[in-house]
């Protein structure tokens, strides 16, 4: 029960999960400062202790790099086991005028940061190509990429 009670805690600081994200190669750069938009509270599988599945769906603006002032949708399918959790899918659209791009998450791990039984931070990193990429963004089709992101401020109670 107490890993369960451990998962309540991530949709109070899922809000501010992915704040800093560098989802860019080296040539592109860049930073998104994310927000997660409906509810991502882990839902118990019921099969073992800890065990849950997410869904998260994220807005997003790229603060800096070629592509600032873009505004990210995305949606991740996360699988929890406790206070770990892999990604079970995930992507999304990039818009600015002149460039939109689509994106597929291939991996990625997030990891709770516990402190005192409580939750105090939260760390992730992973992997995902650009499917699509148009206009100014034309450069990025097809390209992978590595990501990660961290709580940049105490999380929300």
């Amino acid at each position: 029960m107490k890993a369960i009670a451990c998962l309540s805690g991530i949709s109070i600081i899922a809000i501010s999960l992915i704040m800093t994200s560098s989802a860019r190669p080296e040539d592109i750069g860049g930073t998104d400062i994310c927000q997660v938009i409906g509810n991502a509270a882990p839902e118990p599988l019921g099969d073992r202790e800890g065990h849950a599945i997410s869904v998260e769906q994220d807005s997003c603006r790229i603060s800096s790099g070629p592509l600032a002032g873009a505004v990210i949708s995305g949606t991740e399918y996360w699988e929890w086991d406790k206070t770990s959790a892999v990604l079970l899918s995930g992507g999304g659209i990039e818009r600015k005028p002149g460039a939109t791009s689509a994106f597929q998450l291939t991996d990625g791990k997030l990891d709770l940061i516990m402190s005192d039984g409580k939750v105090t931070g939260i760390v992730g990193s992973g992997h995902g190509r650009w499917t699509l990429a148009t206009g100014d963004a034309a450069s990025m089709a097809g390209k992978s990429y590595s990501w990660s992101s961290k709580l940049t401020g105490p999380p929300a109670r």
